[in-house]
């Protein structure tokens, strides 16, 4: 999701240091599921305002994975093909002595539609708006997968509406196949499905790539109320899917919290949802929620949340949680970057990085700027304490 602030959208002109990368191919690939009961901030990167790299403004980056094999990271751009067609870019990261060296995009990979055709520029055609929030990188399928939030939009009697959905591309960007929506997830002209903006934030595999999770900011509409201000029994959806087969096989209700400081303006931006998830390992999801509210414009709050899957109610048959109170996921706060004391801006990704020298797991997170001039693209290393 963008959070919409007044600013003034500007291009800054940046050397980017750039190279080719060998493909090869692992046919045998696991996750490492670790443990984590705390996490340590190490550092913080900025890079610079909306540089170009190969004709194209890196911006917007709302989602991040990493790729060990090769240690590059695949960073997807939620750009809707407005300022440069739509796309993935690949990037190195340098890690010193637990410091963020430096962060170097590598190659721009341009995603493509079903015909072969890269996605039309923003406007041009209102059936077509890819509108990217997540990616996850398959290492055993040598896959991308990306999610889109698509579009609901009523405005002076106009109507458009672009489902969204869930991608699998080729590295090269290639459209492969998609995920076909389950019941109750499609946009509709009535208040029924998701609401504008609030779709598939957070992307995660697990069980060694044979678990998709997918994880929608905020309610359905049958679903009931989204987060506010003293109000925290908000509840959206975290879904399971079959890889191989491509099926939802369960669904899990998650009980947003209240909006954390109370907006000076009614406003469709106030809110609180979930921005990204991470599998820790076959049972365990790293959950980011972010908030933000209009009056409080330079500053996005952000907790981590620990969430058990083990004994949890699966609601996929519960078509209407208003209707049929389910039982919410437990989570448990892991941290809050508030207590980092600092300026914490729209955080969109999160992806396991390098082991560190001392053998523990790095995080490291990414901001989504909105390619705007009063905001920052942030990278944040943390080390995960078992």
């Amino acid at each position: 999701m963008k959070f919409i602030r007044p600013y003034i959208i500007a291009y800054a002109l940046f050397a980017v240091v750039f190279s080719s990368c060998s493909i090869t191919k692992h046919a045998k690939v696991k996750q490492d599921g670790t443990s984590i009961s705390a996490i340590k901030f190490l550092d913080e990167y900025i890079m610079p305002l909306n540089p170009i790299f190969q004709n194209t403004v890196i911006g917007g980056l709302s989602g991040i994975d990493y790729d060990i094999k090769r240690n590059q990271y695949y960073m997807i751009s939620d750009d809707p093909s407005q300022f440069s067609p739509a796309r993935i870019y690949t990037a190195k990261i340098d890690l010193k002595e637990n410091k963020i060296d430096t962060v170097r995009i590598m190659d721009v990979t341009f995603l493509l539609q079903e015909n072969g055709k890269q996605y039309p520029k923003y406007g041009t055609d209102k059936n077509v708006k890819p509108d990217g929030e997540a990616v996850r990188y398959n290492p055993i399928t040598n896959q991308l997968i990306w999610s889109s939030e698509g579009e609901r939009l009523f405005k002076n009697g106009d109507t458009t509406i672009v489902q969204p959905g869930l991608t699998f591309i080729s590295t090269t960007g290639k459209f492969l196949d998609t995920i076909p929506l389950p019941n109750g997830f499609h946009f509709t002209k009535t208040e029924s499905g998701p609401r504008k903006n609030a779709l598939f934030e957070g992307l995660t595999y697990a069980d060694n790539y044979k678990t998709l999770y997918a994880s929608l900011e905020e309610p359905l509409y049958q679903d009931g109320p989204q987060a506010a201000f003293e109000y925290d029994k908000a509840l959206t959806r975290i879904l399971k899917f079959d890889v191989v087969t491509k099926k939802n096989v369960a669904q899990y209700a998650y009980n947003l919290g209240a909006l954390p400081v109370k907006p000076t303006v009614d406003n469709d931006w106030n809110v609180n949802g979930i921005s990204e998830i991470l599998a820790i390992n076959h049972h365990t999801l790293l959950v980011m929620e972010r908030a933000w509210a209009k009056g409080h414009d330079d500053h996005t709050f952000l907790k981590l949340y620990l969430v058990d899957l083990n004994g949890a109610e699966n609601e996929i048959n519960n078509p209407s949680f208003t209707k049929n109170p389910p039982k919410p996921l437990n989570k448990k706060l892991l941290f809050d970057f508030d207590s980092l004391n600092r300026h914490i801006d729209n955080f969109e990704g999160v992806t396991f990085g390098p082991k560190l020298a001392n053998g523990h797991h790095s995080l490291i997170f990414c901001v989504d700027n909105n390619f705007g001039k009063s905001q920052m693209q942030q990278f944040f290393l943390f080390e995960v304490i078992p």
